[in-house]
């Protein structure tokens, strides 16, 4: 039985929303004093009543407002103190408002992606100070107007570095009712300097970097040559990163976002960013150059030599044939589509996998379909391969015909079949009749500590540019990085 797991899940997606490029700033300290400090509105007078006291703040409110809270709603320690009450809707489910208010003393990382995720930058807010502040509690915080769901929500949130704490209140609903600024008046937060420094910025870390490794996994060798990307990429996002590669040019997509990198079998090196009319995750390239963009809501698009060429609504989540012919849309169960284009138009007929329960992703090679997904026989995640028709030609499993952990890659090789394990960590290979050969672990191949195996591409020469995301040593970013993979 495996036991290494992926740290994040796929229903994260929603929250990491931002990608930041830039790896030398100048590097000034943080300011969070009070220059700067905005008042909205007039100050309102505190509850009084009852007086809830934890580790980390006091709040005083006036039960009478209609404030509520269950036993669970409170959690208090030495280094998180935490609440959510409500106003709850009278004689009806639901509620007014829920409001959160927490402190913990932890590291900075989860404030920095509070930054990003709510629409601040990290260098404006950290070197520029570019930001106004609202007191809170006694702490002067970020304000920050959304939706949480579909729900109006005010946040405020800051980092007190001396004190290693960061803090985060929520205020979901119709946060603009008196008795909210109300409740918020009674907060005083409680934060002893006890001198503590914050880790680096991404732009003061440490770029990630490797040496080339070899690893033997039956009787191939498989090795890696780590791939500079100029400049790096930091992003936010764990997994929702792919690649495809024409001759001699890289496509990433990050974050949503396409770019276009030079490659020189060696390096790969920033060349455009190609603006788009919307977010895509899935990428295909074929052989005419093609590119082929997808995502669920959005149009099927192709695109060459610096323009799209051509838009097809309907498909969900697509992969194309290497021909640019046909492709197959999927989302999440065994009924798909495939789609043939043909003198403009999109021609569509169902395809069904009755081997798979949940799809995962679905990727095409020159003579197969690689449904990778949870067997509908229950035994775990597996790449089922058919051929164009949707006839079962093998599957591919563990060693014992045991499920894998979640494949993001595969492709056929000169000898079988390769890929990427992102649950994990490692990258598998079978030979041509699908007997499984072995694995070899992300560290000893890669040189990476905790790695998601996002995607790959096939290059001209066979080998693999794998692309996945990893921390930096020194825990200031985390960096999407690539690699040629060979020897297989």
């Amino acid at each position: 039985m495996k036991t290494k797991f992926k740290l994040s899940c796929l229903f994260l997606a929603a929250l990491m929303l931002f990608s930041l490029t830039a790896c030398g700033k100048d590097n000034p300290e943080p300011s969070s004093t009070s220059e700067g400090t905005e008042q909205t509105k007039p100050p309102v007078e505190a509850g009084s009543g009852t007086t809830i006291h934890t580790n980390l703040w006091d709040l005083t409110y006036d039960e009478a407002d209609g404030w509520v809270y269950e036993e669970d709603d409170l959690h208090d320690d030495e280094t998180s103190s935490k609440i959510i009450l409500t106003l709850p809707k009278e004689g009806e489910d639901g509620s007014i408002v829920d409001a959160e208010i927490r402190v913990s003393v932890e590291d900075p990382y989860t404030f920095r992606d509070y930054l990003t995720s709510y629409g601040f930058d990290e260098y404006e807010y950290a070197v520029n100070q570019a930001y106004d502040f609202t007191q809170v509690g006694g702490i002067d915080c970020l304000k920050a107007e959304g939706n949480y769901w579909g729900s109006p929500c005010l946040r405020y949130m800051n980092r007190v570095e001396g004190a290693g704490a960061t803090v985060f209140m929520e205020i979901i609903g119709e946060y603009e009712d008196e008795r909210v600024d109300k409740l918020l008046s009674g907060l005083t937060i409680h934060l002893e300097d006890t001198g503590n420094e914050d880790g680096p910025w991404y732009w003061e870390g440490e770029p990630f970097s490797a040496q080339p490794r070899s690893v033997m996994v039956g009787t191939h060798t498989l090795s890696s040559q780590w791939l500079p990307i100029t400049d790096c990429i930091i992003t936010k996002e764990t997994f929702n990163h792919a690649a495809a590669v024409t001759g001699d040019q890289a496509y990433l997509l990050v974050d949503g976002e396409l770019k276009r990198y030079d490659y020189d079998g060696t390096s790969l090196t920033f060349a455009e960013d190609i603006v788009l009319d919307a977010e895509y995750e899935d990428i295909s390239a074929d052989t005419t150059g093609t590119l082929w963009l997808a995502n669920f809501m959005e149009p099927l698009i192709s695109w060459k030599d610096g323009a799209q060429t051509a838009s097809y609504e309907g498909p969900d989540h697509v992969t194309m044939h290497p021909s640019g012919t046909w492709g197959v849309s999927w989302f999440s169960g065994p009924e798909c589509e495939k789609i043939t284009l043909s003198g403009g138009a999109l021609k569509t007929e169902p395809i069904v996998f009755q081997e798979v329960d949940i799809l995962s992703h679905l990727l095409i090679d020159d003579s197969h379909i690689y449904v990778c997904g949870s067997a509908v026989d229950g035994s775990g995640h597996k790449v089922f391969v058919y051929d164009s028709n949707g006839a079962l030609q093998m599957t591919l499993a563990d060693s014992d015909g045991s499920g894998l952990g979640s494949i993001t890659f595969i492709t056929e090789t000169a000898n079988g079949y390769l890929a990427l394990d992102g649950n994990m960590r490692e990258v598998v290979l079978w030979t041509k009749d699908g007997t499984y050969l072995g694995e070899a672990d992300d560290g000893d191949l890669f040189g990476t500590d905790y790695p998601w195996f996002c995607g790959g591409a096939k290059l001209a020469d066979g080998s693999i540019l794998a692309i996945m995301t990893e921390d930096r040593a020194d825990e200031s970013a985390m960096e999407l990085v690539a690699f040629k993979l060979s020897g297989f």
